[in-house]
């Protein structure tokens, strides 16, 4: 019960703001953030008023979700625990260009989303609930609606073919990022909206297609802009990901191996966690964007629902993976309800936020809260303890801060020997209120239940609290005597009568 009261406080110190960032001299602060990824078309429909190009029964066109729409909903993301929210992009598009990849100009908003101020207004509304705001910047192409394309002295701004994301590049041509005026425009653009809106910074789409010395100087060129601006690195074709885009500046980047092995190991019952380890040292130890699905891929509860498997249970343990590994959680959009689909339509529906389950959204609110109180999940060494079956033990170390992470993924209980703990301390599980003590062989054993997950924290072992002990015992002696004194009195009026 102690744990349970504990485990509430903290999110509500997250909700209420009191919870103070844990910033490092030395690190990048966005290895602190929870990412709420969002296609704005495709979220919720705050202002009516902008439906005119709606089609709710074409998948290919927009449904009608705008600025409004996120602005009513920051309460709700606010409340999961997220602390920065990364929208798709938001500039003027082509027709029918939902995603935002068609763009036409630079400079404007899509209309379709509101104006100007309504975006400036969700900016400001987002920070003053302490939310970061980053835009997605598609620098690789533009529409084919694009007045420079029937410009003849700008023919070489573009080349004829797109890059290989077919799915959202029908109308769309790439950009010749070597020319020297491309470069200044796309420069300018990023200015603009860093200036103009006070945005927090850009999740750059398909890094693999530009070249990494493209990059680096568009990197650096907004970091000129704003140093304190986040940069996020979206990736398409991870096998085009050489080491030359690691050492331009992105600090986080989307890793399509780990996101693949997080998904096939927790949708595989029995499938040991420590593969998630071994796929994410094989990519050298990056600390990149830590995702399961987004736009692009199959939703990850249906994964869950072709595996036969119990959404809820699926999700803590992938949530908590996601909130206590290296890397920064990028969750898609509806993944609190948790939304389902394995088709474009099924993937992009509006986010249906009159269901939901509420054991996923707790967690998740739970599980941010203690991310959020415990820097060690943001600056920690990451070290994998044991494991035995499906049963895997991790560990994360910052400064004089160890926590212990337990993910059994199994189909049966399951035990690990922790060992080297400080002498005179317990493990006390945050998620329940599981509390694991030294044995008599100087081990603290660690027993999980099938497909169950908690995280410990070191604390100084009391060992049995006596006092609440005794309260309990109390309380429970006195509605026992309680019990024979009322059939005491019954039994006495019956043999009266």
């Amino acid at each position: 019960m102690k744990k349970a009261l504990l485990s509430s406080f903290l999110i509500l110190l997250l909700v209420m703001g009191a919870i103070p960032a844990h910033a490092a001299e030395d690190v990048k602060p966005v290895k602190e953030e929870i990412i709420y990824s969002i296609v704005l078309d495709r979220f919720s429909n705050g202002d009516q008023s902008l439906d005119e190009q709606l089609d709710l029964e074409d998948p290919a066109t927009y449904h009608g979700g705008d600025f409004q729409g996120v602005i009513d909903k920051l309460d709700a993301i606010k409340s999961r625990g997220f602390t920065t929210i990364s929208l798709s992009p938001v500039m003027a598009n082509g027709p029918r260009g939902f995603h935002g990849y068609w763009i036409e100009d630079f400079f404007k908003v899509e209309e379709q989303f509101g104006n100007l101020d309504d975006l400036k207004r969700l900016v400001k509304e987002a920070h003053d609930r302490d939310i970061k705001v980053v835009f997605e910047f598609v620098t690789n192409y533009v529409g084919t609606s694009h007045p420079m394309l029937d410009d003849p002295a700008k023919t070489n701004w573009v080349e004829q073919t797109t890059g290989t994301d077919s799915l959202w590049l029908e109308e769309a041509v790439e950009l010749n990022q070597e020319n020297p005026e491309v470069k200044d425009m796309l420069f300018e653009a990023a200015t603009y909206w860093l200036k103009e809106v006070n945005i927090d910074g850009y999740k750059l789409h398909a890094i693999e297609q530009s070249s990494p010395s493209f990059l680096k100087d568009f990197v650096d060129h907004i970091k000129s802009v704003k140093s304190d601006a986040y940069v996020l690195g979206g990736v398409l074709e991870d096998n085009k990901l050489s080491d030359e885009y690691l050492d331009i500046g992105i600090p986080v980047i989307e890793y399509t191996p780990v996101q693949e092995s997080i998904v096939n190991v927790f949708t595989n019952v029995g499938t040991p966690v420590k593969n998630i380890y071994e796929t994410w040292q094989a990519t050298g130890e990056r600390e990149g964007l830590l995702y399961v699905d987004n736009a692009y891929t199959d939703r990850f509860t249906r994964k869950i629902v072709e595996g036969n498997l119990n959404p809820q249970t699926t999700w803590k343990l992938a949530l908590a993976y996601l909130y206590t590994a290296p890397g920064v959680p990028l969750v898609f959009q509806g993944s609190e309800i948790p939304m389902d689909g394995n088709t474009t339509e099924e993937v992009l529906r509006m986010v249906q936020f009159n269901s939901g389950d509420a054991i996923v959204k707790d967690f998740m609110e739970k599980i941010s809260a203690i991310r959020t109180q415990f820097p060690v999940f943001s600056y920690g060494d990451f070290k994998l303890v044991d494991t035995n079956g499906a049963l895997s033990v991790f560990s994360r170390t910052y400064k004089d801060e160890t926590v212990y992470m337990a993910f059994n993924n199994g189909k049966e209980t399951k035990s690990v020997s922790v060992k080297d703990v400080p002498e005179g301390m317990q493990l006390s599980g945050l998620l329940g209120d599981y509390i694991v003590r030294e044995n008599t062989q100087e081990e603290y054993k660690i027993t999980m239940d099938r497909e169950t997950v908690e995280v410990f924290i070191l604390e100084e072992n009391k060992g049995l609290n006596w006092l609440f002990i005794s309260m309990v015992v109390g309380i429970f002696a006195v509605f026992v005597i309680s019990i024979m004194i009322l059939s005491y009195k019954q039994r006495k009026r019956e043999r009266k009568n």
